[in-house]
Parts: structure tokens; sequence; C-alpha cells
């Protein structure tokens, strides 16, 4: 009768340690990918719920203008009539109630791991967990579609609250939003702006990388 071959105990044992190996290697970049997914579909998510309330907004009192606006003060923007919201952290009392940054904690980092100081500024957390700040400013002019307009405030949001991994460009992101609706990156005026800039340039920039996320189809690809 013919013999059957079959692998020895020494050979099984060498694939299995070869299929380790290359689990080792590709599964936390496999994860890293997922989470990165996962963050960038709750940006998104964010972003669209702030857009409908700045379209609501105007349209409820009939103006083209976000000044005339909830959006003219943090206090009258984020309250309950506008998110759904779990806890207020007064402006002061923000930067422990909400972000949770205290002398125990971890502090929030940039991608490069330098820490990052948090501002203290009104700041709300959702129902969702995501934390939210609004404050005004005023970061000069903007032109689109020949339509003259400017920047009235900014948002900076922690898409999935006090989670993990708190770092700018992976779950925490700034924004800014203009007078008459338009939700804008950092380059708002600076059309030669590559992604590739703004990829390098999120390293020490939340808004960079709220651009970078946006102009790459909502991927964390840096």
């Amino acid at each position: 009768m013919q013999k059957k071959k079959a692998f020895t105990l020494t050979e099984l044992l060498i694939a299995l340690g070869i299929i380790g190996a290359i689990a080792a290697v590709s599964i936390p970049s496999l994860m890293s990918n997922i989470n990165n997914r996962i963050l960038a579909s709750q940006l998104k998510n964010n972003v669209v719920g702030i857009q409908q309330i700045i379209d609501e907004q105007l349209t409820r009192n009939k103006t083209n203008s976000l000044l005339e606006t909830d959006f003219r003060s943090p206090n009258s923007l984020l309250t309950e009539a506008n998110f759904s919201v779990a806890k207020i952290c007064p402006a002061g009392q923000a930067r422990v109630g909400c972000w949770n940054i205290t002398e125990d904690a971890t502090p929030y980092k940039w991608l490069s791991g330098g820490e990052v100081r948090m501002n203290d500024s009104l700041t709300i957390k959702l129902k969702s967990g995501a934390l939210i700040a609004y404050y005004l400013t005023t970061a000069g002019d903007v032109t689109y579609e020949g339509v003259k307009d400017r920047v009235i405030g900014a948002f900076d949001i922690d898409v999935n609250g006090n989670e993990g991994p708190n770092v700018i460009g992976r779950d925490f992101f700034s924004f800014f939003v203009t007078d008459k609706g338009k939700i804008v990156d950092k380059y708002y005026n600076k059309s030669y702006y590559t992604l590739n800039m703004k990829k390098a340039e999120c390293k020490g920039n939340a808004f960079a990388c709220f651009g970078a996320v946006v102009d790459d189809g909502w991927k964390i690809n840096y």
C-alpha cells in the first residue's frame, strides 16, 4: 500500500510560528486602520449635525447671517435647544469637568507626541459622548464661488469624548464657521494648500487635521 505523507510536528510548529509573526505585524496596523475609519465617520456625523443646526438657525431666524442666530455666542448655541446634551461644563470648569484634564489624567497630545493645553471655554458633552466647544473668533475674510464671507466662530470637538486616544488629528479636531454658514478649515482662503501640506501641518494644528480629513474623502490617512 502507498504511504500517505503528512506534516511533521516540527513543520507544523514552524508554520504556526510564521503565521504568528505575520499576525503580530499586520494586526496592529489593521486595528489602527479600523479605528481611524470609525473616528473619521464619527467626525463626519458630528459635522453634518452641526451643519444641520446652522441651516436650521438661518431658516428659523430668516437671515443669511449666523451672527443673527444662536451662533452669536457660545451661551446661546451650546444648549439643549440645539444639541442632545448630557452635560454642560461652564467656562473655567470645562478643562477638568468635560475634557477630564487634571494633574493625574493623561493630557491631550499632538501626533508628534507633545502635550496640548486645552481651552477652558464653555463645553458640552453630548449623549453620544462627543465633547464640543464653540467660541467666537475673527479669523479673517473668505471668498468662495464669488461670495464674500467671513469667519465668525470655531469649534473644538472630541468625537468620542473621554475615550482614547485623545490625540489631535485622531479623535480631536477644530474647524471654523463663517457668517453665511459654511464650515471651513484653516486654509479657507489659501487654495494653494494641498492635501499633503495639510497632512504635514496636522502634526501641530487641529484645523489642518480637519482639512486633511475632509479633503481626503473623510479618511484619516496620515
